[in-house]
C-alpha cells in the first residue's frame, strides 16, 4: 500500500503498526497493531486524543495481548496487512474526504478504526473509553486545534522527470501512484535518461508490462484497496445491456446488505434515477475514453498527442485488446 496523501505523522504511525507486529511476533498487521501505532507517535493527533481519554500505549498493548497472544516465530521482511487492516486505511482516506480535508492524518486513520468497528483494535478502545462514540466526539472537537502537518511537496524535476510523475499518475487513475507505475512511465518517457539506461540494459517495456500483470501487487508494498478493487472489475456487453461488474469484498458485502434492505434490485425510477446520475456519466466518460485509446492516433499537427498521453496510450491500449 502507498501512502502519497498521508501526512508525515500518519505514515510513522502505518510504520510503528508493523513494527508492533514483528514485536509481537505476528504475520500480518491488524488494527490492534494499527492502535499501537497511532500511540507510538506521541505528537500526533490520535495519541494526544487517547490520552486525554485516559488510553495509552502501555494499556493498549496489554489489552491486545489478552485478545491476541503473541506469537512464536520471528517475523522478516514485509509484513501484509490484514482484511480489517486495509479497510481501516481505506476508511481513512473516507474520514478525511467527509472532512474536506486534503490529506490523511493520524486523527483520520482513529476515526476510521471506530467506524470499522469489529477489528481487535475497536475492540481494545470499546473497552477504555465507553462509550466508544466518545472517541469521535473526542477527535472531531481537536480538529478545531493544530493538526498534523501535510508531508513535504513533491521536488521540482526535469521535464522527463515531470512527464513521467503525470504518466504515473495518470496509470494509477486517481489511487495512490504505485512503483509499477512509475516503472512503466520511466519505460515509455520519450527522450528521458532512464528510459535510454533501461532500455541500453536491454530492459523490454513489453516484458516488463507482461511480468506487472502477471504479479500480485496484494503480496507487496505497493498494495492499496482501491487499485486491488478495481482489479477485479470488468465491462461486459451482454445482448443491448452494458454489464458493469464489481467483484471486490468490500462491495459485494455492501450490496448483500443494500438488497436485503430494499427487497431486491434497485432500479433508476423517478428521483431515484438522481442517485445513478453520478455512476452513468462516469461509465459513459470511461467508455469513451477506452474507445479514443483504442482508435487510431491523432494525426494531425494540431491534434498531436502530449508525450504524457502517448504514454498512457501506449501502456493501456494494448491491455485493453486481450
Amino acid at each position: 500500500m502507498t501512502f502519497e496523501r498521508f501526512t508525515v505523522k500518519a505514515r510513522q504511525a502505518v510504520v510503528a503498526a508493523q513494527e508492533q507486529a514483528r514485536l509481537l511476533k505476528h504475520d500480518h498487521i491488524g488494527t490492534e497493531h494499527i492502535l499501537l501505532g497511532l500511540l507510538a507517535v506521541p505528537d500526533g493527533t490520535a495519541a494526544r486524543v487517547l490520552h486525554q481519554l485516559g488510553c495509552d500505549k502501555e494499556t493498549a498493548l496489554a489489552d491486545i495481548t489478552a485478545l491476541a497472544t503473541p506469537g512464536t516465530k520471528e517475523s522478516s521482511g514485509h509484513i501484509p496487512f490484514a482484511p480489517r487492516a486495509k479497510k481501516t486505511l481505506e476508511i481513512a482516506l473516507r474520514e478525511a474526504q467527509r472532512l474536506h480535508h486534503d490529506n490523511i492524518g493520524t486523527e483520520h486513520i482513529l476515526l476510521a478504526l471506530v467506524t470499522e468497528g469489529e477489528g481487535v483494535g475497536a475492540q481494545v478502545l470499546a473497552g477504555r473509553v465507553a462509550p466508544i462514540s466518545r472517541v469521535r466526539a473526542a477527535v472531531l472537537a481537536s480538529i478545531e486545534g493544530p493538526r498534523d502537518a501535510p508531508a513535504a511537496p513533491w521536488p521540482a524535476g526535469t521535464p522527463a522527470t515531470e512527464d513521467t510523475v503525470s504518466t504515473a499518475g495518470a496509470l494509477a487513475g486517481g489511487a495512490p501512484v504505485g512503483s509499477h507505475h512509475l516503472l512503466e512511465a520511466m519505460l515509455r518517457a520519450e527522450n528521458s535518461m532512464a528510459a535510454r539506461v533501461l532500455r541500453e540494459l536491454g530492459v523490454d517495456p513489453d516484458a516488463v508490462a507482461a511480468k506487472i500483470d502477471e504479479l500480485d501487487p496484494e503480496t507487496t508494498t505497493d498494495a492499496n484497496p482501491e487499485e486491488s478493487a478495481a482489479r477485479k472489475m470488468e465491462i461486459r456487453l451482454v445482448g443491448d445491456e452494458v454489464h458493469l461488474i464489481l467483484r471486490d469484498p468490500a462491495t459485494v458485502t455492501v450490496a448483500r446488505k443494500v438488497t436485503e434492505l430494499s427487497g431486491g434490485p434497485i432500479q433508476g425510477v423517478g428521483p431515484v434515477a438522481g442517485m445513478f446520475v453520478p455512476l452513468w456519466r462516469s461509465t459513459h466518460q470511461l467508455l469513451l475514453r477506452i474507445q479514443g485509446m483504442l482508435g487510431p492516433e491523432p494525426e494531425e499537427e494540431d491534434t498531436a498527442e502530449s508525450p504524457v498521453a502517448k504514454a498512457v496510450r501506449t501502456v493501456l491500449a494494448p491491455r485493453l485488446r486481450r
